[in-house]
């Protein structure tokens, strides 16, 4: 049982260390878990500073909708334990080809 216990800590120390040089990483595949696969399938985590999340989404439609639920997602996210408190998520639509999103 020790084991175990061990492989958690080491788990959980690599997983801060990951949240630390690259929360993207680390915060994507909380979102995925919290979105769900369909809503996972058209966005992405772009950036996290301050506690808030930017998602790039893959059309208008969907920024639109996920900003109705993002108190939702928000409390979904924070309940996988992420390292660092989500304070809010700000859904863009990723403008196709420019690199840059619009709000």
């Amino acid at each position: 049982m020790a084991r175990f216990k061990n492989i958690g800590s080491i788990v959980r120390k690599e997983r801060d260390r990951l949240w630390r040089t690259s929360p993207g990483l680390c915060l994507q595949s909380l979102w995925e878990q919290a979105a769900g696969a369909e809503i996972a399938a058209s966005t992405r985590v772009d950036t996290f500073k301050d506690g808030v999340m930017i998602v790039s989404c893959k059309s208008g439609g969907w920024a639109c909708e996920l900003k109705l639920s993002a108190n939702d997602l928000t409390r979904r996210l924070n309940a996988l334990d992420p390292p660092e408190e989500v304070r809010e998520i700000r859904f863009v639509h990723q403008a196709r080809g420019t690199g840059k999103s619009r709000k």
